[in-house]
C-alpha cells in the first residue's frame, strides 16, 4: 500500500470508528453513488498501474459489503429515475471506463453473481486499437525499467520493485492530470524504449465481437467515451462535438443498441467543464459522468450532464467504503464545501 493510501485509510478508519463519518453523512451522503472502475484482473495479476485495476476478489468483496449495508444496485437509467422520485432508499450504480476486454471476461461474472447492472463506457479507439493509450505505455515503461527519466522535465524516478513501480506510476499519472503539458515528455520516454501502445491496446481492449456480447447482456449498458480519449477541455468545440457524436455512432452501429450515456475522459476539472456538459446535453445524451467525487442528490436531476462518481479501488476497506458512501471524501475534497458536485 502506498503512503498516500495509508494516510487515506488512516483518516477513513478514524472517521469510521469515531462515528464522524455518520455525522458527515447528514449533509454529504445523498441518495446514492456512482462507482467508477476501469480494469478487473485476476487476483494474482501484478500491475504497476494499480490505480486502474481492481481484482476479481476485491470487486466481489465490495459488492458484498455494499449489499450488507442495504445498498440497492441499479442501472444508470434507474438511478436517474430515483433522483426524480426522491426518498427511494440508498442505491449504487457501477461504471467501467475505456472498454477493457476484462470487463467481459472478469467483471461480468462477478456483477452477474450479485445481479448488479453496470455501464461500460467504450472509447472507439480501444476497439479499433487506434487509441492514444499513453497510460498503457507508461505502465509498460515502468514495468520494464528500474529507472525512469523524463528528460525534458529533468525528472528521474527509481522503481526497482513493485512497491516503487506503483508509487512512480501514481506520481507520473498525477503529474499529467495536474498539467497536461507533461504528457509529451511521458510520450517521449515511452517512444525512446520503443514501446508499442497500439499492441498494448490490442492486448487490453474489447474486440467488436466482445463489445457485442457485452451490449446484449441484460445487465450491461454501453455508454460513450469519445473516439480518441483526449482531454476535451483542450479541444475546440467542434472537435468535442465530433468526439462525442462519432463515438456514439460507432457504438450504435456495432451493437445495434441506443447509446444514451456518456463519460468524459479523465473527468476532472482540467479535462471537462460547462462547455462539454452543454455539448453532451445538446447531442441528446441522457447523462454524462465526471470523476468529481461526491454522491448523487435529488438536485442532480437538474444537472444530469455533470454527475459525480467515486472510484472503487483495489485497496478499499470497510472504512474507506463507509466514507465513500457517507460523503466523507466529498467533504474533504471540497474543504467542507457544497455537497452537490457540479461542473
Amino acid at each position: 500500500m502506498t503512503v498516500r493510501a495509508l494516510v487515506r485509510t488512516g483518516i477513513c478508519v478514524g472517521a469510521h470508528l469515531t462515528g464522524l463519518s455518520r455525522a458527515i453523512a447528514a449533509r454529504y451522503r445523498g441518495s446514492g453513488v456512482i462507482f467508477a472502475l476501469h480494469s478487473v484482473v485476476d487476483d494474482a495479476a501484478v500491475h504497476p498501474d494499480y490505480s486502474l485495476r481492481c481484482t476479481v476478489s476485491q470487486l466481489a468483496w465490495a459488492l458484498g459489503w455494499l449489499r450488507k449495508q442495504g445498498v440497492q444496485f441499479v442501472s444508470l437509467d434507474e438511478a436517474v429515475a430515483r433522483l426524480h422520485a426522491r426518498d427511494t432508499g440508498q442505491f449504487a450504480a457501477f461504471t467501467f471506463d475505456d472498454g477493457y476486454a476484462d470487463n467481459l471476461t472478469h467483471a461480468l461474472p462477478v456483477m452477474a453473481r450479485f445481479d448488479a447492472p453496470f455501464t461500460v463506457y467504450v472509447t472507439t479507439g480501444m476497439v479499433t486499437r487506434e487509441i492514444d493509450a499513453w497510460w498503457f505505455g507508461l505502465a509498460e515503461l515502468i514495468r520494464s525499467q528500474d529507472r525512469i527519466e523524463l528528460r525534458g522535465l529533468g525528472r528521474r524516478f527509481a522503481c526497482p520493485d513493485l512497491k516503487s513501480k506503483k508509487r512512480v506510476f501514481r506520481a507520473i499519472e498525477a503529474a499529467v492530470h495536474e498539467d497536461f503539458s507533461v504528457l509529451p515528455h511521458v510520450r517521449a520516454a515511452i517512444a525512446e524504449k520503443k514501446i508499442d501502445c497500439s499492441a498494448l491496446a490490442d492486448r487490453e481492449g474489447l474486440t467488436e465481437q466482445q463489445l457485442q456480447r457485452l451490449a446484449h447482456h441484460p445487465l450491461v449498458t454501453i455508454g460513450a467515451h469519445t473516439s480518441t480519449h483526449r482531454n476535451l477541455a483542450q479541444a475546440s468545440a467542434a472537435t468535442v462535438e465530433w468526439e462525442m457524436a462519432e463515438n456514439r455512432k460507432f457504438l450504435q452501429e456495432r451493437t445495434d443498441r441506443p447509446v444514451a450515456h456518456f463519460a468524459y475522459p479523465f473527468g476532472h476539472p482540467r479535462a471537462c467543464g460547462t462547455r462539454e456538459a452543454e455539448i453532451s446535453r445538446k447531442l441528446g445524451f441522457r447523462t454524462a459522468a465526471t470523476t468529481r467525487p461526491g454522491a448523487l442528490f435529488p438536485e442532480h436531476a437538474g444537472h444530469l450532464h455533470a454527475l459525480p462518481r467515486m472510484h472503487l479501488a483495489d485497496d478499499d476497506t470497510p472504512s474507506t467504503m463507509r466514507c465513500k458512501i457517507d460523503g466523507v471524501y466529498r467533504a474533504i475534497h471540497t474543504r467542507w464545501g457544497h455537497p452537490v458536485a457540479r461542473m
